[in-house]
């Protein structure tokens, strides 16, 4: 994966890539990698959120919205995992 292009802003490192975005941000503490306009991964204090190639959220290990309780949730494939958390 060649970097072609690194942007800093205020708390934040956007590296965009070949295949994607990839986004450092330093003041929510979240790592996003995304596909075009769609995230497929984010990743920070509330755990893992995984998505299909849509964008819809599809994975997510870490807390559960609804109590705060930790596991791992994996949704029908037409359904956003973390709507049908809470």
């Amino acid at each position: 994966m060649a970097i072609i292009k690194q942007v800093q802003y205020s708390g934040s490192v956007r590296t965009s890539t070949l295949s994607g975005n990839i986004e450092l941000n330093e003041a929510s503490g979240e790592l996003i990698i995304r596909n075009g306009a769609h995230v497929l991964t984010r990743i920070n204090s509330e755990g893992f959120t995984y998505s299909d190639i849509s964008g819809l959220r599809r994975i997510r290990t870490g807390l559960n919205p609804r109590d705060g309780s930790i596991g791992q949730y994996i949704s029908k494939p037409t359904v956003d995992v973390i709507e049908a958390l809470q």
